[in-house]
């Protein structure tokens, strides 16, 4: 098995490397984002309070705030501040920031009362968190004992020669830097197994993980029935 090889610890902090984070996103992860918006529908959660962890540069969130038929109060957060400015600019020129706010916290401490939340998503954060045992139990502590968790993430697979090449194949076309960015991110992610594993020593209960969007990405999902 390929071994993990965790990111540098700091976040994507300068303010350049924030701007091409964000073209990125918006010219290579909108699919991933509507798939999102629309796993989260197909769950029948169309309102609600929602946290986003690991927000980014919003656009995950400013998707899910615009889904037709859903009502949605959501709070993004992100460690970095220059990340949240730039989301808070996105959610200004999508015509959304009534509908959304977004803070700078680290998600192993969350600013928030217990049971604060409908809904808990993050989406591709999960192998920058330090402390994800922290992360679970946080997000156990704040979700609304009726509410939903859904959290994706890149998944491991560089140990199967036919994903590798897949994985190469779509890379070619990203600019060289994303593609560098994104090897990197899958070598940072977990298996399903570890996920399992790190999880059973949270508070996170009810849950299930599984493989997701054509088998590269993981997909925990909590208060499954």
């Amino acid at each position: 098995m390929v071994k993990r090889i965790p990111l540098p610890q700091e976040p994507i902090a300068e303010i350049d490397a924030v701007i091409q984070y964000d073209k990125g996103a918006k010219c290579y992860m909108m699919p991933e984002y509507k798939y999102f918006v629309w796993k989260i529908r197909r769950r029948g959660i169309k309102s609600g309070t929602v946290l986003d962890i690991g927000t980014g540069s919003g656009l995950l969130a400013i998707e899910l705030s615009k889904a037709k038929g859903c009502h949605f109060d959501i709070i993004g957060i992100d460690i970095s501040e220059n990340m949240v400015r730039r989301a808070i600019e996105n959610a200004k020129q999508a015509k959304v920031e009534d509908r959304i706010r977004f803070l700078v916290s680290t998600a192993a401490t969350l600013p928030f009362a217990d049971n604060s939340f409908d809904f808990v998503m993050s989406y591709a954060s999960l192998h920058h968190w330090l402390e994800p045992v922290a992360v679970f139990n946080e997000v156990e502590r704040v979700v609304k004992e009726t509410g939903s968790v859904i959290i994706r993430d890149n998944k491991r697979i560089y140990q199967n020669p036919f994903w590798k090449s897949i994985i190469w194949f779509i890379s070619r076309f990203m600019n060289k830097r994303h593609r560098g960015n994104w090897s990197k991110a899958i070598l940072a992610s977990y298996t399903i197994p570890e996920v399992n594993e790190i999880i059973t020593r949270s508070r996170l209960r009810d849950y299930r993980v599984s493989s997701d969007f054509v088998f590269i990405d993981l997909c925990i999902e909590s208060r499954c029935k």
